[in-house]
């Protein structure tokens, strides 16, 4: 059976210094919304890095270049010598 958030084995540790003001902005949207600051910040925090890791792992483009790029895939092969001269030569890694 999987395990929830809050039945998740906490066992890291992060320390924070904080300003006097952000830690008054912080206890009061934890209080608004009914959290401990721990648990404001760790979903407020974890919210944000998932985002970040997301966006690093997806590649937008407008329409216009998404179209040039399958056009791009769609043309015929172009003939390059010397990518065939390389497809031909032995490889200095050597096999196991």
């Amino acid at each position: 059976m999987p395990m929830g958030k809050a039945a998740e084995e906490r066992t890291g540790r992060i320390n924070l210094r904080v300003s006097e003001r952000q830690e008054r902005v912080l206890r009061a949207a934890a209080d608004l919304t009914g959290e401990t600051l721990t648990g404001f910040m760790l979903a407020a925090a974890t919210d944000r890095a998932e985002e970040v890791v997301a966006r690093a792992q997806r590649i937008e483009v407008s329409s216009e270049t998404f179209r040039r790029f399958v056009a791009a895939l769609e043309a015929p092969v172009e003939d390059m010598p010397s990518l065939g001269r390389y497809v031909r030569k032995r490889s200095p890694i050597p096999k196991r």
